[in-house]
């Protein structure tokens, strides 16, 4: 006996050996976060501190999220699985369900393999950090911080940052004017007020760069930087009108770098095509855990990487604005399939007309004839089923080719390719029925109405008077 017991605690120390040798992981998590950084070719924007990781790592290109709001997208980032796929595409699903058999989060695979696994709040690390799933499952988290962990415990950590999400924050100490700002992407009118909105977006994004750096500061001061792969993203695009909740560029191209001190190339830029679902399965890989074969997200680095050849992205209800539209991406050409084109882009979000200025100014501008063409088809009552674009002459996804007869043979490629792929990836999928929307419509009403007295504002109010709402928070001297 007194053998056995030996022989198992060799085994053990052997295999805690092992754990100790793995390296840590940190998720930076950044909400709403696009592409918007100076190390990305933004000129208005300040983020040295995200501009460093990339010069110490690699910085990917072509990175996107396969959901354009966040609950969707957490779930299955934490899954690696695209959401239909797990019954989580609504945002902030109402008729919430288990995950599938057989499925369970990647923070069980961490902790099996022993890993100290953490989820906290960039800005109060003795808080829990955004979770959002949209599934009924409860994620064991084993802490909010790895300090918490045993001695040389390798831990998995998800370190959450609020901003850039809405309401945006000013940053007193490099305020951006809105009058020189450079970087308003062209699929917006040039106007005063979008402009203000825009800079904005860009002085939170700095905010963000800030709780960067303290997590990339403390990583260093704890001796843990050369054994820690951080991998910093967007949960997907960035809070504007056209982008979020929506699958163009602007709704779910995210920034994405990687950092491993003498593994992964430093100050390289990879353009492969990403997806947030591969995350999972590549933080798996390189902690030698094996991945999952029934996981539709890809190892996209070191010796088991796959080239992915298509990016997948989803869309269903988002507050009170009932949507279903699928999307597929080859890099060069995107095709949007708008499985509800009766619903016009404009249909009512409460969200988004609490939050975006946007939302009313393009009603108001529309109403007054001063709304330009490129942006007007935005105002159409349906849209059409299909949208096709070539990202190289478009970037903006302004002129939509799918009648182009010389685009054809594109069009048919991507559509069949989509189409088949949807019997796979909405194998899990349950349609709200009419009452469930119903109830978020009522929901999302009642926010409204006590956001806006919040505001000392009517729910009733006119666009026009909730115009003069925005021009006197935005554009005062």
């Amino acid at each position: 006996m007194n053998q056995f017991i030996f022989t198992l605690s060799i085994i053990l120390s052997s295999l805690i050996l092992r754990a100790q040798d793995r390296p840590n992981i940190i998720w930076i998590n950044g909400d709403d976060l696009g592409a918007e950084l100076s190390c990305y070719g933004n000129p208005d924007v300040k983020t040295p501190n995200m501009d460093q990781l990339a010069i110490q790592g690699t910085r990917f290109t072509s990175a996107y999220s396969n959901a354009s709001v966040c609950s969707a997208s957490r779930s299955s980032m934490i899954t690696g699985m695209y959401p239909t796929a797990i019954n989580c595409q609504d945002h902030r699903t109402i008729n919430r369900t288990e995950l599938p058999e057989g499925i369970p989060t990647i923070v069980e695979y961490f902790q099996n393999a022993g890993y100290f696994c953490t989820n906290a709040s960039a800005k109060n690390w003795d808080k829990k950090g955004k979770e959002d799933y949209n599934f009924l499952d409860k994620v064991n988290y084993d802490g909010t911080d790895w300090k918490q962990r045993a001695k040389d415990q390798p831990f998995f950590a998800q370190v959450q940052i609020s901003d850039p999400h809405r309401s945006f924050h000013h940053d007193a100490e490099n305020p951006i004017n809105p009058k020189t700002v450079k970087s308003l992407p062209k699929c917006y009118p040039d106007h005063p007020l979008l402009k203000a909105d825009w800079a904005w977006y860009l002085e939170s994004v700095q905010h963000c760069d800030h709780y960067v750096g303290e997590i990339l500061k403390r990583i260093e001061a704890e001796g843990l930087a050369e054994n820690t792969i951080v991998i910093l993203f967007g949960d997907h695009g960035r809070p504007h009108l056209r982008d979020k909740q929506f699958l163009y560029e602007g709704g779910i191209k995210i920034p994405l770098i990687i950092r491993y001190p003498n593994k992964i190339k430093a100050n390289k830029i990879d353009n492969q095509l990403v997806s947030l679902v591969d995350v999972a399965a590549t933080s798996l890989q390189l902690a030698g855990i094996a991945v999952p074969d029934y996981m539709h997200g890809q190892v996209f680095l070191g010796e088991k990487a796959e080239k992915r050849e298509y990016i997948y992205a989803f869309r269903q209800r988002t507050g009170d604005a009932a949507d279903n539209i699928r999307s597929i991406c080859d890099g060069k050409y995107k095709l949007i399939w708008n499985r509800m084109p009766n619903t016009p882009w404009m249909q009512l979000s409460s969200y988004k007309k609490l939050q975006y200025p946007a939302f009313t100014l393009y009603q108001q501008l529309y109403k007054e004839g001063k709304l330009n063409d490129a942006y007007k088809q935005f105002m159409a009552p349906a849209r059409p089923e299909i949208e096709l674009f070539d990202l190289e002459k478009d970037p903006m996804e302004l002129n939509n080719l799918a009648s182009n007869k010389n685009y054809k043979s594109v069009k048919e490629k991507l559509f069949e390719k989509l189409s088949n792929k949807m019997e796979e990836f909405e194998r899990n999928l349950i349609l709200e029925s009419d009452e469930t929307i119903s109830q978020a419509k009522a929901t999302s009403a009642v926010y409204f109405k006590e956001s806006m007295e919040k505001r000392n504002l009517n729910e009733h109010i006119s666009n026009s008077d909730l115009l003069k709402y925005w021009e006197n928070l935005l554009l005062k001297p």
